[in-house]
């Protein structure tokens, strides 16, 4: 006899999808978010001061869509974290699920995740396989991590033909993925899921770090896809995403990172630049040599204030040497049902 299938007690999920001049790719995302199988969905969006009319589109296309109109571009993280605090107004609301504008999520994608985050409450994020939106069979990310060498990665990216199986995994890619609120509320620093200082890119390598350094898990769940194009707001502005890269790692390493685990990864930051700086000049790519130089001269201007912020993600620290390294060598830790 078929065993009944997993009921899903419905738990309130706000969308947040965040903004800038997309208007060509909004009808699609928010419409793919609309048509969630699971019940209980409300949407925010978030929009970073658009002059394409992407407002107007919205309000009406999506009526039922809360928009919030921020003046100017404040990019990925200040934008996210105002929805996600807007979200929490609702105090029902128990998960918040992040969406590109340039992503779409499959019917039931929602439901899948949901399912999952409701039997591990140590989740801190949540992700289903990601694909390339115009190749479907290419892997656009199975997770983020920092590798051995201090480098923070997009797990499975460009891959093919790839099986994914439910793992463990050290951190969720923001641009497809659901946040208990449990741990956005938890979390040492606040009301400032994402770090402000970053603006954008690897801000969700931050925010995993930090939940694996406090002792929360994070999680890559086999099931319904999401399909990603990819910097569809960054690839506007010529060199931003090499520069905000090459800025933030570092930075991402001496906020969260135990000192011992810092100090190899900083020692294999350097000799990646070393290797990647004599790559481009041998090349004669002069310009990715410059975002490489310009973006980790930035991070030193930063690194007081991230020496600050360090000692009140260690001030919790729940996991040992063993434990995070063992998540950075691989990216992810067991398979599990």
């Amino acid at each position: 006899m078929p065993s009944a299938p997993t009921q899903v007690t419905h738990r309130r999920v706000t969308f947040v999808v965040v903004g800038w001049n997309n208007a060509d790719l909004l009808e699609d995302c928010l419409s793919s978010a609309a048509r969630q199988t699971y019940s209980g969905v409300s949407i925010i969006y978030v929009d970073n001061g658009s002059t394409d009319g992407s407002v107007n589109l919205v309000r009406e296309r999506f009526p039922d869509v809360d928009i919030l109109e921020l003046p100017s571009n404040e990019g990925f993280a200040i934008a996210n974290n105002i929805g996600i605090t807007h979200a929490f107004q609702d105090p029902d609301c128990e998960y918040v699920a992040l969406l590109n504008s340039d992503c779409r999520v499959a019917a039931d994608w929602l439901e899948s995740l949901i399912r999952f985050a409701q039997d591990h409450p140590r989740g801190a994020g949540f992700q289903s396989p990601t694909f390339d939106y115009y190749d479907h069979s290419m892997l656009d990310s199975r997770g983020i991590t920092i590798t051995r060498f201090g480098v923070a990665a997009q797990l499975g990216h460009r891959e093919r033909s790839a099986v994914i199986s439910t793992r463990r995994v050290f951190g969720v890619n923001a641009a497809a993925c659901v946040y208990a609120r449990r741990f956005l509320e938890a979390q040492p620093m606040g009301a400032e899921y994402f770090d402000t200082d970053m603006w954008m890119y690897l801000e969700d390598v931050d925010l995993a770090a930090r939940a694996v350094v406090t002792g929360w898990e994070n999680w890559l769940v086999a099931g319904p896809a999401a399909h990603h194009m990819g910097s569809a707001s960054s690839g506007k502005t010529p060199g931003l995403s090499g520069y905000m890269i090459y800025r933030n790692n570092p930075l991402v390493l001496v906020k969260n990172l135990p000192l011992p685990i810092l100090l190899v990864a900083l020692t294999g930051l350097l000799a990646w630049d070393t290797r990647a700086l004599a790559n481009y000049m041998r090349a004669r790519n002069y310009r990715e040599a410059t975002f490489v130089i310009r973006g980790r001269l930035g991070s030193l201007r930063l690194l007081v204030r991230f020496a600050r912020k360090r000692r009140s993600v260690l001030a919790c620290r729940a996991a040992s040497t063993r434990a995070i390294v063992s998540l950075m060598i691989t990216g992810h830790a067991e398979d599990a049902r």
